[in-house]
């Protein structure tokens, strides 16, 4: 072989090998500007600056799946069912966002109280299904596992996963589903997720009162 086919062979073999050159990437912002805010569940107010907001997939493969994003307060059973964006997984891809470092998007106030502005880039191309839905899932904290609200949005169209090389809004301007939550005029609201404790005390005390009420009618 010629040295011109060599160095040509080589640097072939070093194009191909170049991190970021291999495999098509995509983006994803998330805007509120010109839309609906994020509001606690009272639906007075809007979400404190910082206020996480996750990017990502549920599975909906089970059909049950999609009752438990609506009824399920326990943050580990819908954490398991989620693939988010971002978060430093391998090929999640990156987050944007002015004035707010970290792997998280979040509430900003970029535009005004409630709002958000950031994007989400070098995502793997593959690492969705080009076309498929994707979901916000919205804190009143910094921490969703102790988030004492949340809602979960999508979209009946334009909030999915865009071809290799593409980018996709998620606006809240868009045809947007509310899966967890509702709305109140020009923002979409949380839904209030009561503590364990909380709910083990009502239970304990509808026990209770079933116990007496059962002694009261004996005794009649």
């Amino acid at each position: 072989m010629k040295r011109s086919q060599v160095f040509a062979a080589l640097c072939a073999i070093s194009f191909l090998a170049w991190p970021g050159l291999t495999q098509a990437t995509i983006s994803v912002t998330i805007n509120s500007n010109g839309g609906w805010c994020f509001s606690p569940a009272a639906g007075v107010g809007e979400l404190a600056f910082g206020s996480v907001i996750r990017v990502g997939q549920f599975d909906l493969s089970n059909a049950g799946n999609y009752a438990l994003l609506q009824t399920s307060n326990d943050f580990s059973t819908l954490d398991t069912l989620f693939t988010p964006l971002a978060e430093g997984l391998p090929g999640a891809g990156i987050v944007s966002q002015f004035g707010a470092p970290g792997d998280q998007i979040i509430i900003n106030d970029q535009f005004q109280p409630g709002h958000v502005f950031g994007q989400i880039t070098g995502i793997d191309a593959n690492y969705f299904a080009m076309g498929s839905s994707l979901f916000v899932w919205v804190f009143n904290s910094s921490t969703p596992s102790s988030a004492s609200e949340w809602g979960i949005f999508t979209a009946s169209s334009g909030w999915d996963v865009p071809a290799d090389l593409g980018s996709t809004t998620l606006s809240t301007f868009e045809p947007v589903v509310v899966v967890r939550g509702d709305t109140t005029g020009d923002r979409f609201n949380l839904s209030p997720v009561p503590e364990p404790n909380s709910l083990m005390l009502v239970s304990l005390g509808a026990l209770v009162l079933m116990r007496r009420a059962r002694r009261i009618f004996s005794i009649v």
